[in-house]
């Protein structure tokens, strides 16, 4: 079955976490990429996705507290710095960059490859959740990717008094409807 991704209803979620001597200064950030758009396929148990994420649809949604984000911490000059922060030291690209991630579902594994920008493709695995919704295929799940291992600069503050650790979460939202 052919499915295309709507990008009204999909979102891709990081996580990055601060560490250091001052890391509880900072803050463990929960960035929201609003434009995913892409195609994919499945047959029983098998199934493949290729996914763009555009870096213009990043928002910094808050601060991770207990699991919840906090939107009313951070200001928005704090925002837009996190934002070109990332773009510059993370990705090394614009606005209109895309990152592409490619997936490759066996069962109930999918090998995901992630492809920046600028930068090294790097591999991971995960257990997805799908359930159908009617005629759409919601796909759920998440893995960890290294930032070095993309090609990431080392993200630190002010004075390097803390950085962003390498190991950020991303979490997967997408809704499928059939092409």
């Amino acid at each position: 079955m052919e499915l295309s991704v709507d990008s009204a209803k999909s979102r891709v979620r990081v996580h990055t976490f601060a560490e250091g001597l001052f890391a509880r200064l900072a803050h463990d950030i929960e960035l929201v990429f609003t434009k995913v758009e892409g195609t994919a396929s499945r047959e029983g148990e098998a199934g493949q996705a290729k996914l763009t994420v555009r870096l213009d649809s990043a928002e910094v949604a808050g601060v991770l507290k207990d699991g919840r984000v906090d939107a009313s911490v951070l200001s928005a000059s704090d925002r837009r710095d996190i934002l070109e922060k990332m773009r510059r030291e993370v990705f090394h690209a614009g606005e209109d960059a895309t990152v592409t991630l490619e997936a490759t579902l066996d069962g109930k594994v999918a090998k995901v490859k992630v492809v920046p920008p600028r930068g090294k493709t790097v591999e991971a695995t995960t257990r997805p959740e799908l359930r159908e919704d009617g005629d759409a295929l919601r796909i759920s799940g998440s893995f960890d990717v290294s930032l070095s291992a993309i090609g990431s600069d080392v993200v630190k503050g002010p004075m390097n008094a803390f950085r962003v650790k390498d190991r950020v979460v991303v979490r997967f939202e997408l809704v499928c409807q059939p092409a």
